[in-house]
């Protein structure tokens, strides 16, 4: 699984918390979030991640926008073709490596309309995915194929 060598680049933070990528370097500019530009794009350590998400400043911002994802799904009665809205909690685990494996593979994926949020809070990690149902089901496939090999 690829997560830039050992670092996280700004689009996978993007994709785990929920926040915008201004949002985000907003973050940086304040000093919350900690990362190393390299060649010109931001790279975070896993550490550096960990630390940010787990902030007192910036836990309930990335709460907030994973409940969001839900409640709008729920509240959007006006959708013009089908969606669906997976909620995947997982107990125990390697959540980096399940939080790489939903990021490399959205990424490696173009033209994907997935709306997707990564959360851990000890002793599990969720996962949201929303979006059009065949792409859902079949990354949660993939997923289950992955995780029953790891």
């Amino acid at each position: 699984m690829q997560d830039s060598g050992n670092y996280y680049v700004m689009n996978h933070l993007v994709q785990f918390t929920g926040l915008t990528d201004r949002t985000l370097r907003s973050y940086i500019a304040s000093g919350i979030l900690q990362g190393e530009k390299i060649n010109g794009m931001w790279h975070f350590t896993s550490e550096q991640v960990e630390d940010f998400i787990g902030h007192p400043a910036v836990r309930p911002s990335i709460l907030a926008r994973h409940h969001s994802q839900v409640y709008d799904f729920l509240l959007d009665m006006k959708k013009k073709k089908a969606e669906i809205c997976v909620v995947l909690d997982v107990p125990g685990g390697d959540q980096k490596q399940m939080a790489e494996f939903f990021s490399y593979r959205i990424n490696q994926s173009p033209g994907t309309k997935l709306h997707f949020s990564f959360y851990y809070q000890a002793p599990r990690a969720r996962v949201i995915l929303s979006g059009e149902p065949g792409q859902v089901m079949s990354l949660m496939n993939a997923y289950y194929d992955w995780a029953s090999k790891a």
